[in-house]
């Protein structure tokens, strides 16, 4: 495939397969499975957790791609299988998001001035947040992974069939699971 050539919209690729062929280099695929099949991921971290600090879904995209490819796709390396590959980049892109841009919101809140245009939030606000920390905090104490998971998941708006999918069970047991998982949040948070 030349540099030229246009991705069509939809592929169907193995997992493995799209990992060699992104770590040899084919920098179009690696955007077209970023930009067409995890930019639902992209967007929900947009628009809740990083609203306040103005940032275009697209540079979340190439931010993230500079992420997988440092060190010779070093991390994109470590991905084991074990899960579909979409689903361990959601989980990675979450973390990765909040973690490097969790400096800029908490100054954000500190100083409770306009950020690109977007007014402080208010006290409720700040208190919202907080919980949501708290909440992702306390699902990332989860110690089964597929709980966890089911949960960002949830959170990120996909729905149990769309779970189930992507982790490879029934949407019966996505709600088995996500019940059990529930529990064990709210006792973790009552702690």
């Amino acid at each position: 495939m030349t540099s030229t050539e246009k991705i069509p919209q939809t592929i169907e690729i193995s997992d493995r397969h799209l990992v060699a062929q992104i770590i040899q280099g084919n920098k179009l695929l690696m955007a077209h499975f970023l930009k067409h099949k995890c930019v639902k991921t992209f967007d929900y971290i947009n628009n809740t957790r990083l609203k306040e600090l103005g940032l275009q879904v697209d540079d979340l995209i190439n931010d993230f791609y500079l992420y997988l490819q440092e060190n010779n796709w070093e991390k994109l390396r470590s991905f084991r299988f074990e899960s579909k590959l979409q689903t361990w980049i959601n989980l990675v892109a979450s973390r990765y998001m909040l973690k490097k841009y969790d400096k800029d919101l908490k100054e954000s809140a500190r100083k409770g001035t306009p950020i690109d245009g977007f007014p402080s939030f208010t006290e409720d606000d700040h208190h919202n947040k907080m919980v949501s920390i708290e909440l992702l905090e306390a699902i990332g104490h989860l110690k089964e992974k597929r709980d966890q998971l089911v949960l960002l998941l949830t959170l990120q708006g996909f729905d149990s069939k769309e779970i189930g999918e992507q982790i490879g069970t029934s949407v019966n047991n996505v709600y088995t699971i996500k019940s059990r998982a529930i529990d064990k949040l709210r006792t973790l948070l009552n702690e």
